[in-house]
């Protein structure tokens, strides 16, 4: 009766240990997944052109999921695309690149399967008729991923 329990106890431990390193491993897989995800779609959510802001914000939404891609969808019809229209506004997104490699300045905060949290450093030039010239932002942007059917997708954009 004993050994029986000791067996017992023993598989249960090993399931725990195997469920753990399973679920560190599928966090792991996320991680870099949606690391280059976000690398990807940045550049892409965060940048358009007045000449062309439908297709831009067509692509920018592709990257989206959630309630956050509704309200990307309102806030670019209601609110961004009235000013770049006026203003002939061109915001170009990138992300940095540190020092002189070649690596994006970006970096997991947290991760889990289904869900990654990235900091992104993201350069954004603007040209419009309010700017002489153009002006450089040097931006930081917290990006929340979620694991969809279609991908890593962005479900949240915070400016910090």
């Amino acid at each position: 009766m004993v050994l029986a329990a000791l067996l017992v106890v023993a598989l249960v431990a090993l399931a725990a240990l195997g469920w753990q390193y399973r679920d560190g491993r599928l966090t792991e897989t996320a991680r870099t997944e949606a690391l280059a995800a976000a690398r990807k779609a940045a550049p892409i959510v965060l940048s358009y052109d007045h000449r062309h802001l439908d297709k831009d914000f067509s692509r920018a939404r592709a990257h989206l999921t959630g309630d956050f891609r509704d309200e990307y969808g309102k806030t670019t019809k209601t609110v961004v695309a009235p000013t770049a229209q006026k203003y002939r506004g061109v915001v170009k997104a990138t992300v940095a690149a540190p020092g002189s490699g070649d690596a994006p300045a970006a970096s997991v905060v947290s991760a889990s399967p289904d869900k990654v949290v990235v900091l992104l450093f993201v350069n954004q030039v603007t040209e419009s008729t309010q700017v002489s010239g153009s002006r450089v932002d040097l931006n930081r942007v917290r990006m929340t991923m979620d694991r969809t059917g279609d991908g890593w997708k962005v479900s949240a954009v915070d400016a910090l």
